[in-house]
């Protein structure tokens, strides 16, 4: 590692206390250039014939006073005149190593001036190792900091660019990583079975001389704890809940993370290694028993806590390996939230509340990441707590407060897939049935299949399409029957795109759309209820709803004005709980409740 800093704020400042406190008595800007050579290959070293520059720590050269007789021969070899001669001694930066790298000028600079990095060639060795590594940036590289948190912080860099930094996660000399990974790899191989890493790190220090101060003996004990336990610098962003989705677009490029508030974000984490990158795969698919291989270049798996793992490498993905983790959110939205942020309106709530209390079947549609199974997932509690639902998904998502649930899950390698359990389904007696996502023809003809089948109070799905006339039209070409079309009662569309205001550009995610779907003539017509205004923001009430409304008659037992009523009354009583903000079990029983 070396010194390095920032030029303009160094040339500026007169004061120059960072010279102040310099053990070696260095006053000169040049002895920042030291490139901290190693000993083998360090000119300085070479040169000097009273052996006067000596190794004081392990890639570390320093200047023994008592030897030099301040020849000048170090400095005149020295490419970057890093070394000087002041009253006939040489001095040169070493890192304040005697002082356990305690760097006194980078302690002094109240610019915060001066930073460490590391050698582009040891950076390389030293992610040759690891398999990652992190890119520090100094306070003078940002324009300011926009989010910070125990371990991250996202700033605004020089370029105006956002960016997501990793905080606890150490970058490592050579010798450290060299130290990681053999810890590490005798950890795994025996002493694991006392599942202390501190033991085999302190066995490995005793066995091989290694003296480490207390700073390096707790990041080093941090980091193994958290690459052999868990899934090293890629668990600090998964233990981050802001973090909706993180993405390894391939090899020496920066991981990418989906921020709630500032949407895609670049870290300063890299993976420089495929085989560190499979590694960590197949670590998190281990307990489905599933592998990334060159036999089965591609991998779909549920992670313990429910987020979704997408992997793939060469041939597949010819760019590098290409990972994308969706996180589960662990406290899943509740009807009030998706009102509080805008998702949808109180209104239109109250009326798909009511709608799913009776037998209506409902169809979410909408673009990639806009939501659809989280709607699909708060609607659900809307559902009574005493009836018997059952889940049909390739991707374990659906998170219900419902005790009476069976779940089914597709099993592609033992050739069950969508169809056979959404038949399977129809013998289970279901009160509600949910098809996670329909894509292609098989799975929805299925899914149509249950519609028709008229077996319990409703079928439920997500789709891709733009708007309730697309989802019309791409069933209509997937090849169902028009008349069909109309055994789905609602569809719900929702939509995810940028907007753009004062160069700000911001992610939305809105309910753009609801419509029944009528039979009229043996065709199926969309009759519009709610639309997004653009102009406004807001859901807008449209038509009469006449196939819904027709449904609610029959429960409730009201005629038009009492269903406007209580919708009136549901809509009052949903922004009294947004105050509250509920849990997704306290909102459940308060639906309840009020049933």
């Amino acid at each position: 590692m070396r010194l390095s800093y920032n030029a303009a704020a160094c040339n500026d400042c007169t004061e120059k206390k960072c010279f102040y406190g310099c053990p070696n008595g260095i006053s000169n800007i040049a002895a920042f250039d030291c490139q901290h050579c190693c000993p083998e290959d360090a000119a300085c070293m070479q040169a000097c014939k009273q052996h006067a520059i000596f190794e004081i720590s392990r890639g570390i050269l320093a200047v023994d006073r008592e030897l030099c007789k301040g020849c000048g021969a170090c400095s005149q070899e020295c490419k970057k005149r890093a070394i000087v001669v002041e009253y006939g001694k040489a001095k040169k930066c070493d890192l304040c190593a005697a002082n356990n790298f305690e760097i006194a000028c980078m302690k002094a600079c109240e610019k915060k001036s001066l930073f460490v990095v590391l050698p582009s060639k040891e950076q390389k060795l030293v992610s040759g190792i690891t398999g990652w590594r992190i890119r520090k940036f100094a306070d003078h590289e940002k324009n300011k900091i926009l989010k910070q948190g125990g371990f991250f912080e996202i700033i605004e860099a020089r370029d105006s660019e956002k960016k997501y930094l990793l905080k606890g996660v150490p970058q490592l000399s050579q010798q450290e990583a060299r130290l990681f990974r053999a810890v590490l790899a005798d950890f795994q191989s025996g002493a694991k079975k006392n599942n202390n890493i501190e033991k085999a790190l302190e066995k490995y220090c005793i066995e091989n001389l290694v003296v480490l101060d207390e700073e390096q003996k707790q990041y080093l004990q941090e980091l193994l704890e958290s690459t052999a336990f868990n899934y090293g610098p890629l668990t600090q962003l998964l233990e981050n809940n802001d973090i909706e989705e993180i993405a390894i677009i391939g090899l020496k490029k920066p991981v990418f993370v989906f921020d709630n508030c500032f949407g895609w974000l670049e870290t300063n984490l890299y993976y420089c290694s495929e085989t560190e990158v499979k590694n960590l795969v197949n670590r998190m698919a281990q307990k489905l028993g599933r592998r990334l291989t060159m036999q089965t270049p591609k991998l779909n798996a549920v992670l313990e806590d429910g987020s979704r793992l997408c992997a793939s490498i060469e041939p597949v993905s010819y760019s590098g390996p290409a990972v994308t983790i969706r996180k589960f959110r662990h406290e899943p939205f509740t009807p009030v939230d998706l009102i509080g942020n805008n998702t949808i309106s109180a209104e239109a709530t109250a009326f798909l509340w009511m709608a799913m209390q009776t037998d209506c079947s409902v169809l979410i549609a909408g673009n990639t990441g806009s939501g659809k199974t989280s709607t699909l997932n708060a609607l659900f509690s809307f559902i009574p707590k005493n009836e018997r639902i059952v889940t049909v998904e390739e991707t374990p998502e659906i998170r219900l407060p419902h005790s009476h649930i069976v779940k089914l899950n597709v099993a592609e390698n033992l050739g069950i897939g969508m169809k056979h359990l959404i038949v399977d389904s129809l013998r289970m007696r279901p009160d509600r049935i949910i098809v996670g996502e329909i894509r292609n023809n098989e799975e929805t003809l299925a899914f149509i299949d249950t519609l028709l089948a008229g077996q319990g109070k409703g079928s439920y799905a997500t789709f891709h399409a733009q708007s309730a006339a697309e989802t019309t039209l791409r069933l209509k070409s997937i090849g169902v029957n028009e008349l069909d079309i109309a055994s789905i009662d609602l569809v719900v569309v929702q939509r995810r795109w940028n907007k753009i205001e004062s160069s700000n550009a911001t992610e939305q995610r809105r309910v753009i759309e609801i419509s029944e779907v009528l039979n009229e003539n043996n065709e199926a017509k969309l009759n519009c209820l709610f639309r997004f205004d653009y102009k406004k923001s807001s859901l807008e009430r449209l038509g009469e709803s006449r196939k819904v409304f027709e449904k609610l008659e029959k429960c409730f037992g009201m005629g038009k004005k009492g269903i406007e009523k209580e919708l009136r009354k549901r809509t009052v009583f949903l922004r009294q709980l947004q105050g509250e903000k509920p849990k997704l079990e306290d909102f459940f029983e308060e639906v309840n409740r009020y049933a």
